[in-house]
């Protein structure tokens, strides 16, 4: 059997806009208190404090909802141990394969370079060894390829 609500909901009220604010339910307010009373006899000491101070039949916004991905730390991650393969970043966006081709295999043990269509701005130069890569890294950081911004070069990371 399919029931269906009495009356609107406050969310399809106000895309329709014909909210109108309403005082809050109170038919469990005795057996939230006797919970709560309980609850906190059970919290004493501990020092826990709610996930938000939302009063009873409201939802919390979602800046007071604890978000367990958490915001990014501003601590730098470590840099990526040394392999054969550099991760080149700040490129401009007009940069091709070939150009890079030509200023990475100048370095011996060259093989190839993969630029990343999806984010134009970085690629991969991979060598034959770690030793080959990082003299590449060494001699090329900071190089500006087409005058512009300066290349950022470091290890890729496995």
């Amino acid at each position: 059997r399919i029931q269906y609500a009495k009356t609107k909901s406050d969310i399809i009220a106000k895309a329709d806009g014909t909210f109108v604010p309403r005082e809050k339910r109170r038919r469990h307010e005795e057996k939230g208190k006797k919970k709560k009373d309980q609850h906190d006899a059970n919290q004493v000491g501990v020092g826990l404090t709610p996930a938000y101070g939302g009063a009873y039949g409201t939802t919390p916004s979602l800046l007071q909802i604890p978000y367990p991905g958490g915001v990014k730390s501003m601590v730098p991650e470590a840099p990526a141990p040394p392999n054969n393969i550099l991760f080149i970043q700040n490129l401009p966006n007009e940069t091709t394969p070939m150009m890079l081709q030509m200023l990475f295999q100048q370095y011996p043990g060259f093989k190839e370079v993969r630029m990343v269509e999806a984010k134009p701005g970085i690629a991969f130069v991979e060598y034959g060894d770690e030793m080959q890569s990082t003299g590449a890294m060494h001699g090329l950081q900071g190089f500006k390829i087409l005058q512009q911004n300066s290349m950022l070069i470091t290890y890729a990371k496995k």
